[in-house]
Parts: structure tokens; sequence; C-alpha cells
């Protein structure tokens, strides 16, 4: 299955397939690389930490400033690229993410193949696996995709279509049940389940601790009063000075 290269991307993405929107040179030829060409990011929708309520911000090349999204450790954003893919039967596609993100500890899920014949941008959910914010600028290039040929594929055959509008239909469905952030929510239980078992080895260790202290101080309150007695009894010793030695026993003074 050979990789096309650079101007065989451009000649096809002219005629209309491989990638559509693509970004193009001063020339207005696509912007491809040697054997590959690199999808912007078009759509970020995630989910809140705080509210938990889907946010979706977009890109729009109307303007020179684009959205910045900002990626908390731990937090995952579904990512919709800004172009289509438009394969013929005879090319199939594999998506990956940009080894900066991978420099960046941003972890990409659902990268992968594209079967021949498919129509539609591409989906990517991005993982925050850093110790630090990250921050994604929508319209920023953030996947490479290449393409390979294959025998063709049945022609009757009907092409797999998917706009824009069905694409992110399905992200904000998986995003309304995915995580604000999965690696945290991931161990909530385990998490609880270790809390609560320190938190009962805890309970009970003060409560040895106070009964161990409770008998000896049982104790010693004993053994004052019979001296006391004895002290009174025995000698006649009066209150006065009995109180004074008890003073003395528990304040020092």
């Amino acid at each position: 299955m050979p990789i096309l290269n650079g101007p065989e991307l451009r000649k096809r993405i002219k005629a209309g397939w491989l990638v559509l929107n693509a970004l193009l040179t001063a020339s207005g030829d696509a912007d491809v690389q040697a054997a590959s060409y690199d999808l912007r990011a078009g759509i970020a929708l995630w989910k809140d930490k705080t509210s938990h309520d889907l946010t979706l911000l977009s890109y729009d090349t109307s303007v020179p400033q684009q959205p910045v999204v900002t990626l908390h450790p731990g937090q995952m954003v579904f990512v919709i690229t800004y172009e289509e893919l438009n394969l013929p039967p005879d090319v199939c596609g594999t998506v990956y993410s940009r080894n900066r993100l991978q420099k960046q500890n941003i972890l990409a899920l659902n990268a992968g193949h594209v079967d021949p014949g498919y129509r539609g941008p591409i989906i990517i959910r991005l993982i925050n696996l850093g110790q630090t914010e990250w921050p994604l600028t929508l319209g920023d290039a953030v996947f490479t995709v290449v393409f390979h040929t294959v025998e063709p594929v049945d022609p009757d055959r009907p092409q797999d279509i998917r706009t824009k509008a069905d694409t992110l239909s399905a992200a904000q469905q998986t995003a309304a049940q995915a995580f604000s952030n999965p690696l945290h929510d991931l161990y909530t239980d385990e998490l609880k389940k270790q809390f609560d078992e320190y938190k009962s080895e805890l309970l009970r260790a003060n409560r040895e601790t106070l009964g161990k202290e409770f008998f000896s101080k049982k104790d010693v309150l004993g053994v004052v009063a019979a001296a006391v007695g004895a002290l009174f009894i025995l000698f006649k010793t009066p209150w006065t000075e009995v109180f004074h030695f008890l003073k003395t026993f528990f304040m020092g003074k």
C-alpha cells in the first residue's frame, strides 16, 4: 500500500479528493507535507469541570484572533477537525496526533484508520496528562493524516458520508456522558473506598487510645483516693492539707 507523496496529495486535493477545506499556500496549492497533510482543530467541545455544562468553541477563518481552549490537568476535550476527508474507493487514511502533543503530555484517543469511501470530519479526544494547563488554539494543526492506496472496494458500495452537523451531534451526546476529568473520576470510587477504610481505622485507633487513657486516669484516681483516705483516717490529716495535696498533685501548684 504505497503512501501518497506531496505532489500526488496536491494533485488529488485539487481534484476534490482526500481533503476538503484544505489550507492553501500563496500559490493556491494545498499546503501539504512531504507525505502527509496536517489537520486543524475546527471545533472544541468539553465539559466544564465545575458546572459540568457542555462548552463549545469554533474556528472562524474570518477573524484574526482565534479562541483558545485551556485544558486543565486530567481534563478531556473533543476536537473536530476543520477539514473533512473525502476518500475515493482506492485510498484509505491513517490519522496521528502531531509529535508536539506527545511532548506536551497530551494523549490523543480515537486517532487511527479511516476506511476508503469515507467523507466527513475527524473527531478525536484529547486528555491532558501533564501537571500544568495546556492551551489549544483553534485553527492550529494538531493531527496528521497519511493516505495509502488500496485495492478498490466494490464500486457499488455506498459512500460513508458524515456531515459536520452529524459529527457534532454525536460528539455532544458522547461528551454529555463523558467525564470532566476522566483521570480523576476513573478512580473516584476506589479513592472513596480507601478513604472510608482509613477513616474507620483512624476512629478505631482513637477509640482504643481514649479507652486506654480513660482506664489509666481511672486507676490514678483510685490510687489518689486511697492515699487521701489513708492520710485522713490514719493520721487525721486536716482537710485543708488534703486539699493542698490534691491541688499540688493535679495542678503542680
